[in-house]
């Protein structure tokens, strides 16, 4: 067990470098359907670079003693400002799907601990009055352009002799179909091949002699499980499905999906 409460008190500022990849593939072509579109969609850091306290990064530590393998939750009000780097639009409140944040103690040393975490958020891009107002008020409808990635997910490395962050990273997974976008009421799913905020390395993991680890493979798991119930289930190839139902006499019930489950994006 370790208590991280204070371990970041007297880190200095940290730099955070932010990429956003243009859209590189579509569905429906949604984002160039008009120039509107172009314009809302071709996006980029809203900054390029940010420097943060290093107390900043408490946001993903636990407020009491953990132990490898742990997983606790996240306040999204601390983590939203990391996701501003982004762009002004972020939130955590989803209007769809599984909200929240989470953080997993993947790796302990006496002098490192190596923290994976994974964050569901998105983004408001812009917003726009609908004619009408919303029943019972005086207020107007409010339709937005909203850019929702599948997942967040992250890795912050701390010396705990110095209190000193030696890397941090937070990044959207590379996987195609990885970001739904919504245009005044249309959707579409895109693919973008990077959106990532990192520091640049002091330490590599690989040269660290860890006393106490999961896999990162253990560890994505452990984190899914906190988003998603059905990630419970034993999936196993349909070839095994058949011929256990054969054995069994029990039926299949086939669910087709356009996408992955386990993730935000479509």
């Amino acid at each position: 067990m370790i208590d991280l409460n204070n371990v970041l008190n007297n880190s200095a500022f940290l730099e955070v470098h932010a990429h956003w990849a243009p859209i590189a593939d579509t569905t429906y072509n949604l984002h160039r359907k008009s120039p509107e579109n172009i314009e809302l969609f071709d996006l980029s850091p809203h900054e390029a670079t940010r420097e943060y306290m290093g107390e900043a990064f408490n946001a993903f530590l636990p407020v009491s003693t953990v132990a490898v393998g742990d997983v606790w939750e996240l306040n999204l009000d601390s983590v939203i400002p990391f996701l501003s780097q982004f762009h002004p639009g972020a939130t955590g409140k989803l209007r769809h799907g599984q909200k929240g944040a989470f953080a997993c103690l993947r790796a302990l040393s006496p002098d490192y601990a190596d923290i994976t975490f994974r964050i569901h958020a998105e983004f408001t891009l812009a917003t726009r009055r609908k004619p009408g107002w919303k029943p019972g008020t005086h207020e107007h409808l409010i339709d937005e352009v909203r850019f929702i990635p599948s997942q967040f997910t992250g890795q912050l490395l701390i010396d705990l002799k110095t209190g000193v962050i030696c890397d941090f990273s937070l990044a959207l997974p590379p996987r195609n179909s990885n970001v739904d976008i919504n245009d005044f009421g249309y959707a579409d799913m895109v693919f973008v091949p990077r959106m990532e905020l990192h520091t640049m390395p002091t330490e590599a993991r690989d040269d660290i002699k860890w006393e106490s680890t999961i896999t990162p493979e253990e560890a994505r798991k452990a984190l899914e499980l906190k988003f998603y119930k059905f990630a419970e289930i034993n999936w196993v190839p349909i070839e095994e499905a058949v011929a256990e139902s054969e054995t069994t006499q029990r039926p299949i019930h086939v669910i087709i999906a356009w996408g992955p489950l386990d993730d935000e994006s479509c």
